[in-house]
C-alpha cells in the first residue's frame, strides 16, 4: 500500500501535468490541421494550373489536326485532278468527304469542347492502326478562336463545290476522248488548267487562317507553362514559408511543454524523494513495531512458561478445593495469555510481510482429526453438538501448509463453540471445482449487517457487549482471513442475530501421491531405482561427513558413485568421465555449487552436450535459496539433513518422471532441558545405525578442524570464510538433529553474511560449545 504522503500528493502531480499535456495536445492538433490545410489547398493549386496545361495541349492537338486535314484534302483535290477513270474518282472523292466531316468535328470542338481522335495506320503484325485521342473543354472566357474558325468554315464549304465542279471537269474530259473530239479535249484541259491554278491561293488562305490558330495555341501553351512553373515557384515558397512557421510554432510549443515537463519532473522527483522517506519511515515503524511484539512475545513466554509450569506442577499436589481452584484460574488464565500472545505474533508477521508458509505433502485426514479433537473437547464442556462431515472422495494426502490449516480450522471452530450457547456447531469439508470447500456452521449468538462489516478487522468485535460477555481480541478471524488468503483461496460469512453465522472458505489444495516407508527397505525398491538411474552418480561436497552419508545412502540404494571436494575438481571429473547424475553442495571453497552448475550448463550449450541432472544438497533451506539453485540451471533439490527417503523421492521424480512423494518425516525433536541431539530422529533419516555410527565417529574425529576454520577465519576478519564454515557446521547439527546446535551456527552464518563480524565472537563460542557438547553425547554413544 502507498504511505499517504504518496497519496496525497498523486492528484497534485496531475494537476500539473495535466496542463502540459493538453497545451502539447493541442500545439500538435493545430499543426497538423495547418499542415493538412495547405497541403490541400496547394494540391487544389496545383491541380487546377495541370488540368489548365492539359487543356491547352488539347487544343494545340485539335489545331494540328486540322492543319493536317487541310494538307490532306489539297492533296487529295490534286491526285483526284489526275484520275483516269471514274472508280478512282470515286475513292477519292470518299476520302474527300471524309476529311472534311472530320474538319467540321474538330471545328466544333474547338468552339464547343469535346474529344478529338487520330487514326494512323501502322500495317504492323498484329498491331493495324495507332489511336490518340485529346478531350478539350472550350474556354468560355473569350473566344479568341472564333474569326478563325469563322474563316475555315466557309472556306470548307466552297471545297464540296470545287470537287464537284472537278469531277464535271473531268467527265466531260472522258467524253470528249470517247467521241474523238481533240478540239474540245484540249480547250477542256485549258479550263483545268485554270481551276487548278485557283487552288493554291485558296488552299494558302484556309492553311493562313488554321496556320494562325496553331500558332495561337503554341503561345498561348507556351505562355500557360510559363505561368505554371511560376506558379510552382511562388507555391512552393509559400508552401515552405508556412511550413517554417509551423515548424517555429511548434518549437516554440515544444520548448515551453519541455520547459513544463522539466519543472513537473523536478517536482515529481521531490515528490517521490518525500514519498520514499515516508515508505522507509513506515517500513522502519512496521520493521520496529514487529521487533517489539517479536522481542515481548519472547520475553512474555519466559515467564508465562514458567507460571503454567507452576500451576501445572501445584495441580498435582493434594490441595484443598479453594485452592484447586486458584491453581485451575491461573492455568486458565496462562494459556489465554499464552494465546493472545501467538495471535499478535502472527498478526505482525502477517503485517511486515514475515510470514512464510509451506508446500509440503501431509495426512489430510490426520490434520482435521487433530482439530476434531481439540473443538469435540470444547463443544463437550458447553454441552454442544458438534459434527463434522468429510466427504470420502477427498484425498489422503495433500500438498500444503498443515499447521496454517488447523490453525485457520481452530480459530473458527473454537470462535463458533465460544459464542453458541445451546444448539451445535457443524463442519463439512467437501471437494469443489478442484478445490477443497470448508463450512463451519454455528447456531450462536449470530451477527446483523454492521457487525459483518467489522468482522476482519483487527481487534474488533460485534459490539462492546461482545467483549465484556465473551472476550476476545478480534485477531482470529482477521488472521485467518489473512491466511487463507495467503494460501490462495477465499473465505465467505453469512449470519443473522439470533439465528447462527455459517463461514466458508475454499483452499487449492492439490492431492498428492504417496511413498511408503517400508519400501526404502527393499531390495526390490532399489532395484527398480539402479535401473531407473542410468549410470554412475558423482558426490561433490566440501565436508567429509556429509560425503560419508550421501555415499552410504547411495550404496544402500544400489547406486555406483564417485567423490569430488569442490566445483573446480566436479568440472574436471565431468569432463573425463560420464555421470548420470550430479549431487552438487552449494557452499564450497575454491568454487561452489551455483558457479560450478553454471558453468557446466554453459560449456553443455558451447559443445552440444546432453544435459546432466544436477540435484542440489544443501543447508540453505530457505525459498530464495531453492530459487538460487534453479535459476542456475539445478534440476532439483534436497534440504540437509537429507532423508533417505527423500533422497530416493527425488531420484523417482527425476528420472521416473513421477510426482513428488510424501517423505515421511521423524517425528520433531524434543524440546526438554539437556537434550543434544536427537538420535531417533537422525536415525530414521539415514535409515542405518552402523551408518549413524559411522558418520558420528566422523564427526567426532572433524569437529576441532571445523571449530579451528571458524576461529581462524574469525581471527583474520574473513567473512566469507566465517560464513562458510559455519554453514558447514551449521549442516552437521542437522544431520544429528542438533536443533539448537543449527541454530546458533544458522545465527553465525547470517551475521558473518551480513558483515556484523562484532557479534560473530559470542555466537562462535557458541557453537563452540555446542559442536563440543554434541562430539561428547556421540562419543559416549
Amino acid at each position: 500500500m502507498l504511505p499517504a504522503a504518496m497519496k496525497a500528493s498523486s492528484p497534485a502531480l496531475r494537476s500539473r501535468l495535466n496542463p502540459s499535456i493538453k497545451w502539447l495536445i493541442g500545439i500538435g492538433a493545430a499543426c497538423l490541421v495547418g499542415v493538412l490545410g495547405l497541403k490541400l489547398v496547394f494540391d487544389n493549386l496545383q491541380d487546377e494550373l495541370n488540368a489548365r496545361s492539359v487543356n491547352e495541349r488539347a487544343r494545340l492537338f485539335i489545331g494540328e489536326e486540322i492543319v493536317r486535314g487541310i494538307t490532306g484534302i489539297e492533296k487529295d483535290i490534286y491526285l483526284l485532278a489526275a484520275t483516269t477513270n471514274p472508280a478512282a474518282v470515286r475513292r477519292v472523292n470518299r476520302s474527300i468527304d471524309i476529311q472534311l466531316q472530320k474538319l467540321r468535328h474538330d471545328l466544333t470542338v474547338l468552339k464547343e469542347g469535346g474529344t478529338v481522335r487520330r487514326e494512323v495506320l501502322l500495317n504492323i503484325e498484329g498491331r493495324d492502326e495507332m489511336v490518340r485521342e485529346a478531350t478539350y473543354v472550350a474556354d468560355t472566357e473569350a473566344g479568341r478562336h472564333v474569326m478563325e474558325v469563322i474563316e475555315i468554315e466557309p472556306l470548307l464549304d466552297e471545297i464540296d463545290e470545287k470537287t464537284v465542279g472537278l469531277v464535271a471537269l473531268l467527265m466531260k474530259g472522258w467524253e470528249f476522248q470517247e467521241n474523238r473530239d481533240s478540239a474540245g479535249f484540249l480547250a477542256l484541259h485549258d479550263e483545268i488548267d485554270v481551276f487548278l491554278k485557283h487552288l493554291p491561293p485558296y488552299f494558302a488562305r484556309i492553311n493562313e487562317n488554321a496556320s494562325r490558330l496553331f500558332f495561337d495555341s503554341s503561345a498561348r501553351l507556351s505562355e500557360l507553362e510559363t505561368r505554371l512553373k511560376l506558379q510552382r515557384e511562388r507555391l512552393k515558397l509559400v508552401e515552405l514559408g508556412v511550413m517554417a512557421m509551423v515548424i517555429l510554432l511548434a518549437g516554440l510549443g515544444g520548448i515551453g511543454f519541455v520547459q513544463r515537463i522539466d519543472l513537473a519532473n523536478r517536482q515529481l522527483r521531490d515528490a517521490i524523494e518525500e514519498m520514499r522517506d515516508a515508505k522507509e519511515e513506515a517500513e522502519r515503524a512496521s520493521r520496529a513495531k514487529s521487533e517489539f511484539v517479536s522481542r515481548m512475545s519472547h520475553e512474555l513466554r519466559t515467564p508465562l512458561n514458567a507460571i503454567i509450569g507452576f500451576a501445572d506442577l501445584l495441580s498435582a499436589e493434594p490441595l484443598s478445593a479453594s485452592h484447586q481452584n486458584f491453581v485451575k484460574l491461573i492455568n486458565d488464565s496462562g494459556n489465554h495469555l499464552m494465546e493472545l500472545i501467538n495471535a499478535v505474533l502472527d498478526h505482525a508477521k502477517i503485517e511486515a510481510g514475515g510470514l512464510t508458509l509451506e508446500k509440503i505433502p501431509f495426512d489430510f485426514q490426520a490434520a482435521i482429526d487433530a482439530v476434531k479433537a481439540i473443538v469435540n473437547e470444547r463443544a463437550s464442556v458447553k454441552g454442544l453438538e458438534f459434527t463434522a462431515q468429510i466427504s470420502p472422495q477427498l484425498p489422503r494426502y495433500v500438498v500444503g501448509d498443515p499447521t496454517r490449516l488447523r490453525q485457520v480450522l481452530i480459530n473458527l471452530l473454537v470462535n463458533a463453540v465460544k459464542f453458541t450457547e445451546r444448539g451445535s456447531v457443524e463442519l463439512r469439508i467437501a471437494p469443489d471445482e478442484g478445490q477443497i470447500h470448508f463450512s463451519v456452521r454455528d447456531t450462536g449468538i449470530g451477527m446483523d449487517e454492521k457487525a459483518l462489516g467489522r468482522l476482519f478487522k483487527p481487534f474488533s468485535q460485534a459490539d462492546d457487549s461482545v467483549t465484556r460477555k465473551y472476550g476476545g481480541t478480534g485477531l482470529g478471524l482477521m488472521i485467518s482471513k489473512e491466511l487463507i488468503e495467503a494460501m490462495g483461496g477465499r473465505i465467505d460469512v453469512e449470519s443473522a442475530p439470533g439465528v447462527g453465522t455459517v463461514f466458508w472458505f475454499w483452499l487449492p489444495l492439490q492431492a498428492a501421491d504417496v511413498l511408503d516407508p517400508g519400501s526404502i527397505e527393499s531390495g526390490r525398491e532399489s532395484g527398480k531405482l539402479t535401473s531407473l538411474v542410468p549410470g554412475r552418480v558423482l558426490i561433490v561436497d566440501d565436508n567429509r561427513v556429509n560425503l560419508q552419508l550421501a555415499s552410504a545412502m547411495l550404496e544402500r540404494l544400489g547406486l555406483a558413485h564417485e567423490l569430488a571436494d569442490n566445483g573446480v575438481t566436479a568440472l574436471a571429473r565431468i569432463a573425463e568421465t560420464d555421470f548420470a547424475l550430479v549431487l552438487m553442495d552449494m557452499e564450497m571453497p575454491e568454487m561452489d555449487g551455483i558457479t560450478a552448475t553454471q558453468q557446466l550448463r554453459a560449456r553443455e550449450a558451447a559443445q552440444g552436450l546432453g544435459h546432466l541432472p544436477v540435484i542440489a544438497m544443501t543447508a540453505n533451506a530457505l525459498q530464495e535459496d531453492r530459487e538460487r539453485c534453479f535459476a542456475a540451471g539445478m534440476d532439483g533439490y534436497l534440504a540437509k539433513p537429507v532423508s533417505l527417503a527423500a533422497l530416493q523421492a527425488e531420484l523417482r521424480r527425476l528420472f521416473g518422471n513421477a510426482r513428488p512423494a510424501v517423505a515421511v518425516h521423524a517425528a520433531p525433536p524434543s524440546e526438554k532441558a539437556g537434550l543434544i541431539y536427537d538420535r531417533a530422529a537422525a536415525l530414521a533419516m539415514m535409515g542405518d545405525e552402523e551408518l549413524l555410527d559411522e558418520v558420528a565417529g566422523m564427526f567426532v574425529a572433524d569437529v576441532p578442524g571445523y571449530l579451528a576454520e571458524i576461529d581462524a577465519a574469525l581471527a583474520a576478519g574473513d567473512k566469507d570464510k566465517l560464513a562458510r564454515a559455519a554453514h558447514t557446521v551449521k549442516g552437521l547439527f542437522a544431520t544429528f538433529v542438533s536443533p539448537a546446535g543449527q541454530s546458533v551456527a544458522l545465527q553465525l552464518e547470517q551475521d558473518a553474511r551480513a558483515g556484523n563480524l562484532a557479534g560473530c565472537g559470542e555466537l562462535a563460542a557458541a557453537v563452540r560449545t555446542h559442536a563440543e557438547a554434541l562430539a561428547g553425547a556421540l562419543a559416549k554413544k
